[in-house]
C-alpha cells in the first residue's frame, strides 16, 4: 500500500506530522478520526515531503497595504504546485516568501508560517489577514483542510483568481480608448479656451456689437475659464461634493447603485457582472461540501453592488424555512430565469454546484460581450461630442470673419 505524508491537528494547539500506509486518502482520514485528530493536509508520500523544514524567518513589522490581485493569484497558483509536490507547509512558505515582491505580502507569508509552526490551522492563519484573503479564500482553505484535498482547492481557487483577474483586464481594455479619447478632448478644450481664445478675443472684441450671438457666447465661457475664480470655485464645488458624498456613506452610495441599475447597458452590465461572481464564488463551495447557508453568506460578500448583495441576503432566511434553492432565488427581482432553472436542474440531478459554474460561465461571456459593446457605443459618442464642441468654437470664431467679408466684397 502506498505511504502518505499527513499533518494534522491534535488538541488547540498542537499541529503534528506524520506517516501512514493506506489504499487511498479516505484510508488516511478514518485512521485520523480514530486517533482524533483533524487533517490539515495529507499528500503521498514522496522525495520532497522528507526534506527537513526550515523555520521561518523573523517576521518584520511592514505598514498594511493593499496587496495586487495579481500578487495573490501568482502565489495561489505556486501554493498549489507546491502543494502537489508535496513540500510540507514551512517549507512552502519560505520558498514562497522569498518569491514575493510585495513588501506587505512577505511580511503577512512570514507571520503565516509562523502561526503554523506553532499549531495554528491554514485557514486560522488566513483568516487573521482579511485585507489580503477574502472570506471565500479562507473558507475554501478551511474545506480542503478537512477534506484532506488542500491541493485541488488551491489549483481550483488559482483558477477563479486568474478569471476575475482576466475580467478585469478585460474591463481596462474595453475602457482604456474611450477614457483616451475623453482626456485628449477635454484637454483640446481646456486649450483653446483658455490659451487661443484670449489672444483671439482683442480681435473679436474690435467688431463690438456686431458680433454674432454665438461667438459673444464663446467669449463670455472663454473669459470665466481664464479666471482664476472659475478653477477655485469648480474645486470647492468638487470638494463639497465628496464631503456630502462621505456624509451621505451607505445611503448615498445605494442610491447611486439603483442609479447605476437604470443606465442603458450599463445596468445589465453590472448586473450580469455581479451573478457571474455570485454564482462562481457559491458554486465552488457547494462543490467542496460546505454548507449550503455557509456559502450563500461567503458568496454575498463577494458581491459589491448593494442592492444585488442586499436581494441575495434574504436567501438564507427562505431556505431555513424549507424551500429550495431555486424556488428562493424566484423572490430575488436580480435573479433571470436562466439562473433560476438552471439551479433547478441542478438540484433535481443532484450537482447544484456544477449548475452553479455553468451560470457563471454564462455570465461572464455575456459580460465580455456587453463590454465590447459599451466600448463601441462610447467611442463615437466621445469623438462626435468632441468634434461638435471644437466645431462650434472654430464656427464661433470663423463667423464674424465670414460676416465682414460678405459686407466688404
Amino acid at each position: 500500500m502506498p505511504t502518505f505524508y499527513y499533518t494534522a491537528k491534535r488538541g488547540p494547539k498542537d499541529l503534528i506530522d506524520g506517516t501512514v500506509e493506506a489504499e487511498n486518502r479516505s484510508g488516511v482520514l478514518a485512521h485520523l478520526a480514530e486517533l482524533g485528530y483533524i487533517p490539515v493536509r495529507i499528500s503521498e508520500q514522496g522525495p520532497a515531503s522528507a526534506e527537513p523544514e526550515t523555520a521561518p524567518r523573523r517576521a518584520v513589522p511592514v505598514r498594511p497595504s493593499r496587496v495586487p490581485a495579481s500578487q495573490l493569484t501568482t502565489f495561489t497558483r505556486q501554493f498549489a504546485s507546491l502543494v502537489r509536490s508535496y513540500v510540507p507547509l514551512l517549507r512552502a512558505f519560505k520558498i514562497l516568501e522569498d518569491q514575493a515582491r510585495h513588501p506587505y505580502f512577505r511580511s503577512v507569508l512570514s507571520r503565516l508560517a509562523e502561526d503554523v509552526r506553532q499549531g495554528q490551522t491554514l485557514s486560522g492563519a488566513l483568516g487573521k489577514f482579511p485585507e489580503v484573503f477574502s472570506k471565500l479564500y479562507v473558507s475554501l482553505i478551511h474545506s480542503g483542510e478537512i477534506s484532506g484535498a488542500l491541493d485541488v482547492i488551491l489549483e481550483q481557487l488559482a483558477t477563479q483568481l486568474e478569471q476575475e483577474e482576466a475580467m478585469r483586464s478585460k474591463v481596462r481594455m474595453a475602457l482604456t480608448y474611450p477614457a483616451f479619447v475623453a482626456g485628449v478632448g477635454a484637454l483640446t478644450i481646456v486649450f483653446l479656451m483658455t490659451f487661443v481664445m484670449p489672444r483671439l478675443s482683442r480681435l473679436l472684441d474690435g467688431l463690438g456689437s456686431k458680433l454674432p450671438a454665438a461667438t459673444r457666447l464663446l467669449l463670455a465661457i472663454s473669459s470665466a475659464m481664464s479666471s482664476p475664480w472659475f478653477w477655485a470655485i469648480s474645486v470647492g464645488a468638487v470638494a463639497a461634493g465628496l464631503l456630502i458624498w462621505r456624509a451621505l456613506g451607505e445611503r448615498g452610495q445605494l442610491a447611486r447603485d439603483r442609479w447605476l441599475l437604470r443606465i442603458p447597458v450599463l445596468g445589465p452590465l453590472v448586473v450580469q457582472s455581479e451573478l457571474a461572481r455570485f454564482a462562481r464564488s457559491f458554486g465552488l463551495q457547494i462543490s467542496h461540501g460546505i454548507s449550503i447557508l455557509q456559502a450563500i453568506e461567503v458568496a454575498n460578500q463577494v458581491v459589491a453592488h448593494r442592492v444585488i448583495r442586499a436581494q441575495f441576503a434574504r436567501l438564507p432566511e427562505e431556505l431555513r424555512q424549507g424551500n429550495t434553492l431555486s424556488s428562493a432565488l424566484r423572490g430575488c427581482p436580480v435573479a433571470s430565469s436562466f439562473l433560476i432553472n438552471t439551479v433547478a436542474v441542478g438540484e433535481e440531478s443532484g450537482k447544484v454546484g456544477e449548475a452553479l459554474a455553468e451560470v457563471a460561465l454564462y455570465y461572464e461571456r455575456e459580460t465580455e460581450r456587453l463590454l465590447q459593446t459599451l466600448a463601441t457605443l462610447l467611442e463615437p459618442m466621445l469623438i462626435v461630442t468632441v468634434g461638435a464642441i471644437v466645431g462650434f468654437i472654430v464656427m464661433a470664431v470663423l463667423l464674424p470673419i465670414f460676416e465682414m467679408s460678405s459686407l466688404n466684397p
